[in-house]
């Protein structure tokens, strides 16, 4: 039934005015409906359609007992989006997307928080992350584990870009090698692109949440991040010659990161360092600009919201709403 379900919301994304979904979203929904069906039905039972959801009372109760706020939209989501597609009628969506409704404007009114991530923005500052990195960095042992010590990176670099866990399908490559590859090579991963050496890199992200809508974007890697770059790969005896296509996070296990594996690892590292789970979404919101006037923001505040926006690969909209004016 996932299969069936994945292909009807291509199907239908390749109809809908704003175009195809994301493969990241595809992803998220088909996980949410699988998930739900086990709450509703058992973990055991069988899933070949979707006939459970027409009991409203049912489904509701069993997405009101999860405790995380995103959980519960992400559950819903996934629910109207199977539906929707499968060509179920509004009767049976029309709760669902009143129950989404609600739990959207909970959000907005929240401040474009969940309830953990208020929890976590009141405990822990940007100084707070700003000095455990700094100590980090004085440990001579830091290197010696490459899990933390990508993680060490990742975060660094997430004070500064406001990426989601693009950074975890990051590879490795040269300028010359990497104007070479198809539009479908370059597709299959994000990219870290020598352009002089070590001395001068570029992200190239091709494969993220919004990429169909604002296609490949080339971001400049600040000089005091291609240091650490370069120091992985002296780590691992990787010399110039050797960079082609080569996974830039990989865990003391020689495991190459992925999208989850950041966000697993990043949160055991800041639990650790911190005290408490840090994602990539909390980073983007805590280290995102902030207009002191929300309603009469200045040039120049627009102006680096307008930079983050492009970063994050979202509207300038979105990035004044959700992740510019958090407190």
């Amino acid at each position: 039934m996932e299969f069936i379900i994945e292909q009807h919301i291509r199907k239908f994304g390749e109809t809908r005015e704003r175009g195809q979904y994301a493969e990241a979203t595809i992803k998220n929904y088909v996980s949410a409906i699988r998930s739900l069906h086990r709450l509703v039905n058992g973990p055991d039972a069988l899933f070949d359609d979707l006939e459970w959801a027409r009991n409203h009372h049912k489904v509701f109760e069993v997405i009101a007992k999860k405790d995380n706020h995103q959980t519960k939209r992400n559950l819903v989501n996934g629910l109207i989006a199977s539906l929707q597609t499968i060509g179920y009628k509004q009767d049976t969506i029309k709760p669902y997307e009143d129950l989404r409704d609600k739990y959207n404007a909970e959000y907005v009114s929240s401040g474009h928080l969940t309830t953990n991530q208020r929890t976590i923005m009141t405990a822990v500052s940007k100084t707070d992350i700003m000095d455990f990195l700094s100590k980090e960095s004085l440990d001579p042992t830091l290197t010696q584990d490459l899990t933390r010590f990508s993680c060490f990176v990742i975060l660094s670099l997430h004070t500064a870009y406001p990426f989601r866990n693009e950074l975890g399908t990051m590879r490795l490559i040269r300028r010359a090698i990497y104007d070479k590859l198809t539009d479908e090579q370059k597709k299959a991963n994000n990219w870290i692109v020598l352009e002089s050496g070590f001395d001068r890199m570029t992200f190239s992200l091709t494969n993220y949440k919004t990429d169909k809508v604002y296609g490949i974007r080339e971001i400049e890697v600040e000089s005091k991040f291609t240091k650490f770059i370069l120091k992985m790969c002296q780590i691992r005896n990787i010399g110039l010659k050797d960079v082609h296509n080569v996974p830039v996070f990989i865990t003391k296990f020689g495991d190459e990161f992925s999208r989850n594996k950041v966000s697993k690892y990043l949160s055991d590292y800041t639990k650790k360092g911190v005290g408490f789970p840090i994602s990539t979404t909390i980073l983007a919101k805590m280290f995102g600009t902030t207009a002191k006037d929300p309603v009469n923001p200045t040039p120049e505040e627009l102006a680096q919201m307008r930079v983050e926006a492009d970063i994050r690969g979202h509207s300038l909209k979105t990035k004044f709403l959700i992740y510019g004016n958090v407190e």
